[in-house]
């Protein structure tokens, strides 16, 4: 990739500079233009690594990375194996949330970024040993003997569309590699964070100063988040020599906004009943389906319009009838699924398929709670139950001077507002590494009761957040 390949606009540029704190140096930037341009920074990279792992070719690294600037949206565009991609990544994230939701079955609402996670690992897997990096690919579903580059290459893809901002709905998606500023890096690991995963790379002393390094971490995880995360339950100490990050940050109005309602009273799977402030959306056309356990809608994100603004729609689902305006082309939906009394979440969703749903259009009701959440989750152990095992062992290609460090902690931390105008939802994923240490019809969809909800890419059924509500929390 050359440089011209690497480019940014001011507008990406300041979202991705304000994360570096405190003393102001200089950074030399190529524009789309061609134009090279020096902006101050706090702390430009200052990363020693070696090619080879040959100590007597240590080189200074002073260029940033930045994604493209784009001209227009760039909704995920999938091949057929990309496609096969999307899916066991996908599986592998509602595995990883089934675990999550069984160790904390006790927290009313539990909230997870596949996504966030899935990319984290993603980057990950370079710096492991070949059975470290296999292990997480074949987790994910990446097979073929060229398993890493496969993979590296669909998550640049991903965060390429991810960061084009679809259909008035903002969404962004970050990487960044914490290096220890007296370890010496490996150059072709480094080089992919920034080539594939468009990272930020810096040093920070963890030696000498683990609550500052820390605090550094806080605050970009706070401005990639718009300040929904900012206070990371991560254990940094002086064993410490990285952290890999990424953070995924979405807030979408629905196209068809909800109305306030009154309290409801919403039962939980424990039986206990507690009042609970609802919204509805009623009598409006909306993709729906249905099954004898289960019924599932699609809630789209987008440009809102007036409830009265249809278009008349030409394709063989309406027959001609009139629709609102959006409703089938959002890039960006959540998918409610409400179990049908008798069933429960526990014996639908482990075999549920979020991007395999048979939706038609159909008019109806919804009525949900409003509700907001913030936590996080220890990841350690869920993956290690997934089959990802040898990165907590031996990890030894980031860092490549002194003992040869493992991860020590895989974390997520959350945020989910959602209310009658759209949805918020923030992840920020944390791995640390070191040694030592740590035909019409209506519907009604009432939710009084546990549901699940997924909030997708709807070309590829990609999925980015995905939650149970079970409680008032």
């Amino acid at each position: 990739m050359n440089r011209k390949q690497i480019i940014t606009g001011l507008s990406f540029l300041t979202f991705c500079v304000a994360s570096i704190a405190d003393t102001p140096r200089s950074m030399q930037v190529w524009l789309k233009s061609g134009e090279q341009k020096v902006f101050d920074l706090t702390e430009v990279d200052s990363v020693t690594f070696v090619e080879n792992f040959e100590e007597d070719s240590q080189v200074s690294l002073t260029e940033n990375t930045f994604p493209p600037i784009f001209e227009k949206p760039c909704p995920l565009e999938v091949s057929s194996t990309e496609k096969s991609f999307v899916k066991t990544t996908n599986e592998f994230g509602q595995k990883c949330f089934s675990l999550i939701c069984t160790e904390n079955s006790r927290e009313p609402i539990k909230f997870f970024s596949p996504i966030s996670l899935n990319m984290a690992l993603g980057y990950c897997a370079n710096g492991a040993t070949n059975q470290g990096a296999k292990e997480i690919a074949y987790a994910m579903g990446f097979t073929s003997d060229n398993a890493l580059s496969d993979m590296n290459d669909f998550f640049q893809k991903v965060y390429l569309s991810i960061n084009s901002n679809v259909d008035s709905v903002e969404i962004h998606t970050a990487n960044a590699l914490w290096l220890n500023e007296k370890s010496v890096a490996n150059k072709r690991v480094v080089n992919i964070a920034r080539e594939k995963y468009y990272s930020t790379v810096r040093t920070l002393n963890f030696l000498e100063d683990p609550k500052g390094s820390l605090d550094t971490i806080n605050h970009w995880a706070s401005l990639m988040t718009n300040d929904r995360i900012n206070d990371l339950d991560l254990k940094i100490d002086d064993h410490t020599r990285f952290v890999i990050n990424n953070a995924c940050y979405f807030k979408g109005d629905w196209v068809q906004q909800f109305s306030p309602y009154e309290k409801v009273l919403f039962t939980g799977a424990d039986g206990k009943s507690d009042s609970t402030d609802f919204m509805r959306i009623v009598n409006t056309q909306m993709e729906y389906s249905e099954t004898d356990d289960y019924q599932v809608v699609k809630l789209d994100y987008g440009k809102h319009l007036p409830k009265d603004t249809v278009i008349q729609d030409s394709g063989s689902s309406w027959s001609g009838a009139t629709r609102p305006a959006k409703v089938s082309s959002s890039a960006y939906s959540m998918v409610l699924l409400l179990p049908k009394s008798g069933h429960s979440l526990g014996e639908i969703l482990p075999t549920f398929k979020w991007d395999e749903i048979p939706f038609s259009f159909m008019e109806g009701n919804v009525y949900m709670p409003k509700f907001q959440a913030n936590g996080g989750y220890e990841l350690d152990e869920i993956l290690k139950k997934l089959s990802i095992g040898e990165i907590f062992n031996e990890f030894p290609n980031i860092v490549i001077s002194g003992p040869t460090p493992f991860i020590t902690q895989v974390r997520q931390d959350f945020f989910v507002n959602v209310d009658e105008i759209g949805t918020e939802a923030a992840a920020v994923t944390s791995i640390v590494g070191g040694w030592g240490g740590a035909v019409m019809k209506t519907f009604t969809m009432f939710c009084d009761r546990p549901f699940a909800f997924a909030i997708r890419e709807n070309k590829s059924g990609l999925l980015l957040f995905m939650g149970e509500y079970d409680a008032v929390p």
